[in-house]
């Protein structure tokens, strides 16, 4: 079982997230106990278990004894409840009401105003007459939704706990309350990256591990509020996803700003508009079908003289929008899924979420998550696509920005993309720049047409450039008269490069589309992570000095791979464990093993080696416990912060992926 965490490095630099100050302390913290007791949604593999765990200090100790499908009445006639009590914890923090509701058996039920309040009070009576302080927590909300607002699921078992809390006048942990307030203003496409997800679609009770994360904060956070005493025992590290890191609107710091709203976030030069990213759909236009609405790409996009050079909703293809992401032909779980031709109805890519957005000297941008998601039942959130979108400082007479793309599988079953002629990161040139019959708008009025055309690297138009291999294409054309252009550059290192192109043969749309060369697939194992340039002009294409950017972009000096850590295995050096570090889609490993304080250094600077993206880290050592057949909990420490990478391994995981982008000093 694999663990899919995102990390940026660069990032790290332009926006990275501040870790909330411990309060000062005399002396040494005590060493406390938790013991966590309750249903699946506690638990280590299903519930807020481990992200509580992650929060605490190291001198205090956490035992979850929390076991999937309990309730009040069977944790007890089971014997987990006297096992809490022998663990003889210091603090007990106690969660139910999942598997008391009618339907569960006679053998779980407990009736909200009865039975259930009289379990609650027999445990806060019993804990304490053991010595151990009790906590109730009430139940993690389920994500069931209507309109925009969730449906309480527990409505009557949360005011039995509030009650029993109030009655015997122990701390309440209101998680009930404090979930349901977290999904609504995550909406419910954001509060998908909490859920398990697999190829029935997404389990709406239980948590992934980012949700781990985030819930496990959402509960220390109100335990440290109610038990301030606690305070000093957990570190409050700042998670993107509940308080994502944002640019100050007024900042113009390397002449650029950066707004966002709830509808999209604008990068502009002064009073010039650079680009546009739309978190929400844009109004489809009067006569066109509702179906081609859609979230998550680029537009518009203009020229340092305000020009226009994209189009959304054209007339003739109605599904591209801008500067866009997505595949045609992939199977995935013996389903043909198009997540390009939106009135297919089977596929579509949709934005999710904002991670944060930046204003600095060395670039303004933002970084979001995309979704590629089934659109028939079961619907399935089969990619997650990171976009890094950096807009870079220039000297006026052209805009460049780059967006670094990770698409990460999110089940146990890959995507296939099949061989087809078109598919990958796409632009949608103006809708007047198009070539051949007339053609009419929505309101039946002639769309007037401007001259435009192609030019790749390759000195070829748009017929003979069609599916040639390119390491840039321009599309260029007049805006009223004036000449715009806009470049995309792709990268050396991106997956099949030089990457064959799809050309249009008559409207102001291409791709790089690896897909034209043959079929891969994207698993757990095997991101894709990809990288375009975009130079966007008031001229036509200068080929050489196209060629010099594309290899001053390419020539760039990368970071060596994570270079330095430290794996510990259970708060102790782990000795003489084997770190391999894999590149996505072929490459050779960088390896190394930890020494003595259980510090490795990996370095692999091969272009076809471990290099920047996406990657999976294996750690493994020939004497963990074959009997057991899984890890005791590990976990590479924050503080060993001399690259700013960090991660950790869950029980029964040994293998991490991640992504790497290049760090800015």
């Amino acid at each position: 079982m694999r663990c899919a965490m995102i990390i940026w490095l660069a990032a790290a630099s332009l926006c990275s997230g501040q870790e909330a100050a411990d309060p000062s302390t005399d002396g040494p913290l005590p060493k406390l106990t938790f013991v966590l007791a309750g249903d699946s949604t506690v638990t280590d593999d299903a519930g807020w278990g481990a992200g509580f765990e992650a929060l605490l200090a190291e001198e205090s100790v956490c035992i979850n004894l929390a076991k999937g499908g309990r309730s009040s009445r069977s944790y007890r006639t089971e014997g987990w409840w006297d096992e809490c009590l022998q663990a003889k914890p210091d603090w007990l923090l106690i969660q139910f009401g999942h598997n008391d509701q009618p339907g569960k058996g006679p053998q779980r039920e407990s009736s909200a105003g009865g039975d259930f309040r009289v379990h609650l009070t027999q445990f806060v009576k019993e804990a304490r007459a053991a010595g151990i302080k009790p906590i109730l927590v009430t139940s993690l909300e389920r994500r069931r939704w209507s309109n925009g607002a969730i449906l309480p699921t527990l409505v009557e078992y949360a005011e039995a706990t509030r009650a029993v809390a109030g009655a015997t006048g122990v701390p309440l942990v209101d998680l009930n309350r404090d979930s349901i307030k977290l999904y609504e203003q995550l909406g419910e496409i954001a509060t998908r990256a909490l859920e398990p997800m697999s190829n029935m679609g997404a389990d709406h009770t239980h948590l992934s591990g980012e949700g781990a994360d985030i819930i496990g904060q959402l509960v220390v956070r109100e335990l440290v509020r109610v038990v301030p005493e606690l305070r000093p025992q957990f570190t409050l590290t700042s998670i993107n996803i509940m308080e994502p890191e944002r640019a100050s609107p007024e900042s113009a710091l390397g002449g650029m700003s950066v707004l966002e709203t709830p509808e999209t976030i604008s990068i502009t030069k002064g009073d010039l508009p650079v680009v546009v990213y739309n978190k929400q759909s844009p109004s489809v236009p009067m006569g066109l079908d509702p179906i081609y609405q859609r979230s998550g790409f680029l537009h518009p996009v203009a020229t340092p003289a305000g020009r226009t050079v994209t189009a959304t909703f054209p007339i003739d293809h109605a599904h591209q929008h801008g500067i866009f992401s997505a595949w045609v032909r992939t199977t995935y779980d013996g389903r043909e899924i198009d997540f390009w031709n939106l009135a297919g109805g089977t596929g579509r890519v949709l934005h999710q979420r904002v991670h944060n957005t930046f204003n600095t000297s060395l670039g303004s941008g933002f970084e979001v998550d995309l979704i590629h998601r089934t659109e028939q039942s079961p619907v399935v959130d089969v990619l997650r696509e990171s976009w890094q979108l950096i807009v870079y400082p220039t000297d006026g007479s052209f805009f460049c920005f780059d967006i670094n793309s990770i698409q990460q599988a999110l089940t146990d079953s890959p995507l296939v993309v099949q061989q087809y002629h078109y598919g990958g990161m796409a632009l949608r040139g103006r809708a007047n720049w198009v070539t051949g019959p007339q053609l009419m708008d929505v309101e039946q009025q002639p769309i007037v047409q401007e001259p435009n055309a192609f030019l790749n690297d390759r000195g070829s138009d748009r017929i003979k450039g069609n599916h040639e291999h390119a390491r840039w294409v321009s599309l260029y054309g007049e805006v009223e008269g004036q000449m715009a252009c806009i470049t995309v550059l792709s990268h050396q290192d991106n997956f099949r490069s030089a990457q064959a192109a799809r050309l249009h043969p008559s409207k102001p749309y291409f791709c790089f589309a690896p897909c034209v060369d043959g079929q891969f697939q994207i698993d757990r194992s095997h991101p894709l992570s990809s990288r375009y340039r975009y130079l966007v002009t008031d001229a036509e294409p200068d080929v050489d000095w196209i060629n010099e950017q594309w290899t001053a972009w390419c020539d760039e000096e990368p970071e060596l791979v994570p270079v330095v850590g430290f794996i510990t295995l259970d708060g102790k050096p782990l000795d003489n464990a084997l770190v391999q570090f894999f590149p996505p889609l072929g490459g050779q490993p960088a390896i190394a093993r930890t020494d003595a304080s259980g510090r490795y250094e990996l370095k692999s600077d091969d272009r076809d080696g471990a290099r920047l993206g996406e990657a999976t880290v294996l750690i493994s050592k020939r004497d963990y416990d074959e009997a057991a057949g899984e890890w005791l909990p590990e976990q590479m420490p924050a503080a060993y912060a001399t690259r700013g990478l960090k991660y950790e391994i869950r029980r029964g995981r040994n293998v991490v992926d991640f992504s790497l982008s290049s760090r800015v000093e």
